[in-house]
């Protein structure tokens, strides 16, 4: 029963490479996507607006949300701010990453979990995975994913500098995947490492 760490810096691919684990038979899990769950959450929205701001808060009707654009423009510009928000988020994230690897365990008992997590290295969770999984792409690419997504060029970098360097994040790793090439050279990479982790 492998629990797979999959990060990378950002802009490298990890959600398709993450896609690509699911399409080859490994159970998923996305941080983001639990991120999104957790931002909704009323105790999450308060703590959130205490350490941020009430500027971050949108109210309709009847509901307070949060608006991630503004939260990222704060606290990407706020190096104390940005580290009590992932202070708060991270515990929740692997709280209810371990809940779904209890679920999955429960029905499966040789299944290959991968976790998608951009930032498992700089929260200190390497050790509660038995391998970890590097996605790496040159900046370049990396950047011009990011622009894809509507980052100026400014903030993407503002972004990829506020976390470890993927130099750094290569040496935690037991499998690389370079996502520079072609998606069907991401595939053989996937499934090679894949066939590896099923025969632990």
């Amino acid at each position: 029963m492998p629990f797979i760490g999959l990060t990378g810096g950002l802009g490298t691919g990890k959600t398709t490479v993450l896609k690509l684990f699911k399409n080859s038979g490994a159970y998923t899990i996305d941080a983001d996507k639990l991120v999104h769950q957790i931002l909704k959450k009323p105790s999450t929205i308060k703590k959130l607006a205490a350490i941020i701001g009430k500027g971050i808060l949108i109210e309709r009707t009847a509901k307070t949300f949060i608006n991630k654009k503004r939260m990222a423009d704060i606290i990407f510009n706020d190096v104390q701010k940005r580290k009590s928000v992932e202070k708060l988020i991270h515990p929740e994230v692997m709280k209810a990453a371990k809940d779904f690897k209890t679920k999955i365990l429960a029905k499966k008992s040789d299944a290959i979990i991968v976790f998608e997590v951009p930032l498992l290295l700089e929260a200190g969770y390497e050790k509660i995975f038995d391998k970890i999984i590097v996605v790496y792409c040159s900046k370049a690419k990396a950047v011009e994913r990011l622009r894809k997504r509507g980052l100026s060029k400014e903030q993407a970098l503002k972004r990829m500098n506020s976390q470890m360097s993927i130099s750094r994040k290569k040496a935690y790793a037991d499998f690389l995947i370079n996502n520079n090439l072609s998606i069907s050279n991401t595939k053989s990479q996937v499934k090679e490492i894949f066939n590896e982790l099923k025969a632990i």
